[in-house]
């Protein structure tokens, strides 16, 4: 929880998928210490899921259509509505490949938000409140692995990156994420019994890994997680990372990302890498 002080308008780009948006915002309003309805931080949240296109999909090459641009437009409309910082809520867009267009993209169009970036976060947030981890595991859709945007900014943090092996990753870790049948994206407002059958198998794998903790590097994993009754290894959810994020940068009580020195057109330079060739 923070103390708040002057605050910025929270944007957050929803609808990926939607119930993704709405928890990042149940988080927000969790961080915020409020006695009040007037106590909480300003929040914008746009769910447009039809406009864009699914990430991971582009990512693997099914679709030519790159999310970025609609999702640098509705960005460009939370600054019109007034947001100052924004948060987007999968994890995926920032594949550098999306990302890196969304930057340019905001640029082009004038767009002055503050955006955060969550992989950074979420590691960054290890590295000062986890001291003891030292290998960590990154539960994401099949886009964030094969991209490896985490495991980059990991390593470069000087963790020892845990990663099933592509087979695994696909019908265990993706699958629950997107089956058409009992996947979350799947399955709005509740949680089927495979998912969580599948998530208890992928913990297993990476405790016999000996991993010190594991990302839940997927904003829609942030559901699935409510539902175990018991966990057995640290999982730091990556949505309740950035909602912290998002309220300390709207209170401007800590230093974000790109506060702290690193300009967004320099991203390129930590090094993304595919997690498997």
């Amino acid at each position: 929880m923070i103390t708040r002080t002057k605050n910025k308008t929270i944007g957050i780009v929803g609808g990926m998928g939607p119930e993704a948006g709405l928890n990042l915002m149940q988080a927000i309003l969790n961080q915020t210490p409020a006695a009040s309805d007037q106590d909480h931080l300003p929040v914008i949240l746009m769910s447009l899921p039809g406009t864009i296109t699914d990430r991971t999909s582009f990512l693997e090459g099914q679709t030519t259509i790159n999310p970025a641009y609609s999702i640098a437009a509705i960005v460009k409309k939370l600054e019109l509505a007034g947001a100052d910082v924004v948060g987007l809520a999968c994890n995926t867009t920032y594949s550098p490949e999306i990302f890196n267009v969304i930057l340019q993209q905001l640029k082009q169009m004038n767009c002055n938000v503050q955006l955060i970036n969550m992989p950074f976060e979420t590691c960054r947030f290890i590295k000062e409140n986890h001291k003891n981890v030292k290998r960590v595991g990154l539960m994401a859709t099949n886009g964030t692995y094969k991209f490896g945007m985490y495991k980059s900014i990991l390593q470069n943090f000087g963790y020892e990156v845990v990663l099933p092996d592509p087979l695994f990753q696909h019908n265990v870790i993706h699958n629950m994420i997107y089956n058409p049948v009992y996947g979350i994206k799947a399955n709005a407002g509740s949680i089927t019994q495979r998912a969580t059958l599948l998530l208890e198998r992928a913990l297993g794998f990476f405790e016999a890994e000996q991993t010190d903790a594991v990302i839940l590097g997927c904003t829609e994993l942030s559901l699935l997680v409510k539902s175990l009754k018991v966990k057995t290894l640290p999982l730091i959810d990556a949505s309740e990372v950035l909602a912290l994020a998002l309220c300390k940068a709207s209170n401007e009580s800590t230093a974000s990302f790109f506060e702290r020195g690193i300009n967004p057109e320099q991203l390129h330079q930590l090094s993304f890498a595919p997690a498997y060739l």
